[in-house]
């Protein structure tokens, strides 16, 4: 059986960078997180790997690093050159530049050329992590840090209800204020075997907690993911000594 035609965000792109930053589960709940976790990125080069329409690669630049954005959807990266037209370079030589990229494919980027690396909620979309994550390490600097969020493995095993939880499964979904979605459940064991396959060791694993913000604007949910999280937040590092 073939893989599936893998999914892109070019038609949805425009729903998508309109309502993305009030969208409480990741205004008020992965992004905050994921903040949290971020290793210190002042005087640093980050690669923004899948960076939708630009809110990461702000962020970045807010706190002082170079970026190399990329994303597998023409239409998001124009929206995040739009949002960041006043920063944004041709050929990487600024502090940001923002191109097409496959993540799935080699990157246009030279080896060891970043200190860490940023997926936010991008992987899922990938059904084999490890040619990809192998890839990240090609072009991150030893001891180098890869801080991605993905979906949480128990909030898909009671939406799906798969028949094989250990199976990495293609899935469509709809989600009320962007549409359908098709993307990779996957459970944690391979989540962790992806990781250590392709070299890297979990430095922090964690299940994020939806701020008070988020208590305010919708409690029923807030109420639901206390009880189950829908989001899982890794830093993973590369060892000092790395195998290209």
């Amino acid at each position: 059986m073939t893989s599936p035609k893998p999914f892109n965000y070019d038609s949805i792109a425009d729903t998508y960078a309109a309502g993305i930053d009030e969208a409480p589960h990741n205004a008020l709940y992965e992004r905050p997180a994921m903040l949290a976790l971020m290793p210190g990125v002042a005087g640093t080069r980050i690669l923004d790997a899948g960076c939708g329409g630009g809110w990461y690669s702000e962020q970045l630049l807010h706190r002082g690093a170079d970026v190399d954005a990329v994303d597998g959807s023409t239409a998001m990266v124009e929206h995040a050159r739009a949002r960041l037209a006043t920063q944004v370079s041709e050929g990487g030589q600024g502090r940001l530049s923002i191109q097409y990229a496959d993540l799935a494919s080699t990157l246009p980027f030279a080896n060891e050329r970043f200190d860490g690396i940023i997926s936010p909620l991008v992987l899922h979309y990938i059904e084999d992590w490890r040619p990809t994550l192998c890839e990240f390490r090609r072009v991150l600097k030893p001891e180098g840090w890869l801080l991605f969020s993905t979906h949480h493995p128990a909030a898909e095993m009671v939406r799906f209800a798969p028949r094989d939880y250990f199976k990495v499964e293609h899935v469509v979904d709809t989600w009320s204020w962007l549409g359908q979605v098709e993307f990779y459940r996957r459970p944690l064991t391979e989540i962790s075997s992806s990781l250590s396959d392709a070299g890297y060791i979990i430095d922090r694993l964690v299940e994020p907690m939806p701020t008070q913000e988020f208590l305010a604007v919708k409690p029923e949910s807030y109420a639901e993911l206390m009880r189950r999280p829908e989001f899982l937040i890794v830093l993973a590092r590369l060892p000092a000594t790395v195998t290209r």
